[in-house]
């Protein structure tokens, strides 16, 4: 019910902001001088001084690049792949990095406007992947761990989408789309001021009818989706109220098994909604800063899958003597709500130390927690007779293969009372040494309910060599405590059953940073890294236990970033990246059969990315983004398993301004129709899965 009072009240202060003050001009200086970020400090400095690899992305440039949503943004970045997961998750792969045998727990942090995302459950922050860049005003990535300031899940990196809304800007702004397989799209930004406050709104909503036929078959994919989100933002002063409803719909894409659509009569898919509300507030006194700020989020979570088809699983029923007819599918409802207050004090600056400190407390509690399944229902509802029949030894979800599942029939995805409380602590300062020297040192201590103290620890050294040249010398300590599914899930057929035993994951990674910007036109910048990971949380293959999760004792991680910016005032925005990375892998023992090592799967060691936007004249603009991978590697532990073939993928768009209110942009994805392919589940599809080849999106801009 507060979920559509929420809805209603936002629809109605959209439609109610109709004074609302002109939109900002962006000065064309601001972004040759250097973009300002809080990110990696919590406090503002030119993002090249930070003691991080920080990369801003500024929303008009990808916008006019072509960059449709936050993924499709990330993928610009170096070190960064974005894929597909099994069914239909947008996941993360960061300097080589990411879990390849399952789609859960994303390993870096990901916000929206300062608020965190990723679910206890299961770790992942897939839920905003897909939020429009139409909304958003800058992302700043930050490469590499941060769990000094932001705790666990910043692992591998740190992502804070910053929105219109979240940023105050004073836009007013109608939009609207539509593009290839049925593609629309409309949203709005709007604001207003009464009395002392200022008021912030904005929108969208997307649809899609996607499907895409698979190769040598008439089957097609599952992909639509159905989106929308609604903010509102109301500040006074120090005190601010921000507040979001998301929430989404799409297909099952190529489901659990590897199978398509096995059970045609039957929907699939999957559903999610995010909520949250902060209010905050800042002041201060006689050079104290004081932020304070608490939170309530909802994430819900809802998953219908069909497994096997109706013959085969009927044929596998008949070897114990049991009429089954459904076919075999499973259902996942879970919501998961979570309270969090902090405090964040910035010190005056003594002696050239400008100290900062933060204490906070989050409580997270799972609401709802439903799973079915066909096949267990039948097997609890007849599981004497089963046990019973001759021919029990052939059955293929008997005790000896399922013992989980046999041991603890259950009908929910976790335990009972599985909450979890998480209090933290931190404390960074930041020391000017000199005129031309910098020192960040910072420690956490987050102590959780289930897992204890944990702490994390960072240093950076920043070193103004002239005025052209700055280098840096980085460490930091992360930690990613095991997700709710990995630590204490259930056991059910098909699914792992976690285990308590877990250790957190951490890992220890040192850079070394040059920046050279000649002048105000040109940046280069170079990054070398090496990170070790121990207790990283993989799968268990032994079948003489229940199958769930293990942690592995050491990888590591190696590679280099490069950047060049290329800007002018304003007839020229180029941005060219590489980055060279090598994962060290260990497919895990199944059976007692040898480890195997080898590289990260799934993985390119090579990528390269440029973004050129071209404004001839005040009304057009033309931009072009490009992306090429290497080759990728599968996991050994599959047989039949095949190399991904190297891409090269080219967009191209073109924008013209009817006015300074009107504009309309035209992007052409893929243009050469590159045949694109992502890793299939437990690799059935050799070579990978075909994705969409040319495609389209044209859009209308109104600002008012």
């Amino acid at each position: 019910m507060y979920k559509t009072l929420f809805l209603y009240s936002v629809i109605a202060s959209i439609l109610c902001l109709t004074h609302a003050d002109d939109g900002d001009s962006a000065n064309d200086l601001d972004a040759l001088v250097g973009s300002m970020s809080e990110h990696a400090t919590k406090k503002s400095l030119n993002v090249d001084y930070l003691p991080s690899v920080v990369t801003v992305i500024d929303a008009q440039t990808y916008r006019d690049a072509g960059i449709q949503t936050i993924a499709e943004a990330l993928d610009m970045l170096p070190g960064i792949q974005m894929q597909i997961s099994q069914v239909g998750y947008t996941t993360s792969a960061v300097r080589g990095l990411k879990m390849p045998n399952t789609y859960l727990s994303d390993k870096i942090k990901v916000m929206i406007d300062g608020i965190a995302i990723n679910t206890e459950i299961a770790g992942s922050n897939s839920y905003y992947m897909d939020f429009p860049m139409q909304l958003v005003e800058r992302i700043e990535v930050l490469r590499g761990p941060n769990s000094t300031l932001y705790g666990a899940g910043a692992f591998y990196g740190t992502v804070n989408v910053i929105t219109k809304l979240g940023n105050s800007k004073k836009e007013n702004q109608l939009f609207a789309g539509v593009g290839s397989y049925q593609y629309r799209t409309a949203g709005v930004n709007v604001n207003t001021a009464s009395g002392e406050w200022k008021l912030f709104a904005d929108g969208y909503y997307t649809q899609n009818d996607k499907a895409l036929r698979v190769e040598k078959t008439e089957r097609r994919t599952q992909e639509a989706i159905e989106d929308f989100s609604v903010g509102f933002k109301a500040a006074n002063g120090g005190l601010e109220f921000l507040t979001r409803l998301k929430q989404g719909s799409m297909g099952n894409f190529y489901s659990y098994a590897g199978e398509l659509d096995p059970i045609e009569q039957r929907d699939q898919g999957r559903t999610n909604s995010y909520f949250f509300s902060q209010l905050s507030y800042k002041t201060a006194y006689d050079d104290y800063k004081l932020e304070t700020k608490a939170n309530f989020s909802q994430r819900t979570t809802g998953i219908v899958a069909n497994i096997l088809d109706v013959a085969t699983t009927k044929a596998i029923f008949n070897i114990v003597g049991i009429t089954m007819d459904e076919g075999y599918y499973a259902t996942v409802d879970t919501v998961e709500e979570s309270l969090e207050a902090e405090a964040i004090l910035t010190l005056p600056k003594i002696n050239s130390h400008d100290v900062l400190v933060g204490v906070g407390v989050r409580q997270v509690n799972i609401t709802k927690d439903e799973i079915y399944s066909s096949v267990e229902d039948t097997i609890t509802k007849n599981r004497a007779a089963i046990l019973a029949h001759p021919s029990y030894g052939s059955f293929p979800f008997r005790e000896s293969k399922e013992f989980a599942f046999w041991a603890n029939p259950t009908t929910t995805l976790l335990p009972k009372n599985t909450d979890r409380t998480l209090g933290y602590g931190y404390i960074q300062d930041l020391i000017s040494i000199g005129d031309d020297v910098d020192l960040v040192l910072g420690l956490r201590a987050d102590d959780y309910s289930d897992y204890g103290v944990q702490l994390s620890k960072r240093a950076g050294l920043v070193y103004r060599a002239s005025n052209t040249t700055i280098l840096k010398l980085l460490y930091g300590s992360a930690f990613r405590v095991p997700s709710l599914v990995e630590g204490y899930g259930n056991g059910h057929i098909s699914l792992r059953a976690g285990d308590s035993r877990l250790k957190p994951e951490e890992t220890d990674t040192y850079e070394m940073v040059g920046i050279y910007t000649p002048n105000l036109n040109h940046k280069f910048s170079l990054n070398l890294f090496y990170s070790q990971l121990k207790n990283i949380i993989d799968l268990e293959e032994i079948d003489s236990t229940a199958t769930g999760y293990q942690n592995m004792k050491q990888r590591y991680a190696k590679g280099a970033e490069f950047e060049y910016f290329y800007h002018t005032a304003r007839e020229h925005n180029f941005y060219l990246n590489g980055s060279y990375v090598y994962a060290q892998y260990t497919v895990p023992s199944k059976n007692g059969a040898q480890e195997i090592d080898q590289s990260m799967p799934d993985i390119s060691n090579v990528m390269l990315k440029a973004m050129y936007v071209y404004r001839p004249t005040e009304e057009l603009s033309l931009g072009t983004a490009w992306r090429y991978f290497s080759q990728t590697k599968p996991n050994e532990g599959y047989s039949g398993s095949k190399d991904i073939s190297e891409m090269h993928i080219l967009d191209q768009t073109a924008t013209y301004r009817f006015s300074p209110n009107s504009e309309m942009r035209l992007t052409v994805k893929n243009l050469f129709d590159t045949e694109i392919r992502m890793p299939s589940y437990n690799y059935v599809t050799a070579g990978g899965v075909l994705r969409e080849g040319r495609n389209y999106f044209l859009s209308y801009i109104y600002n008012f």
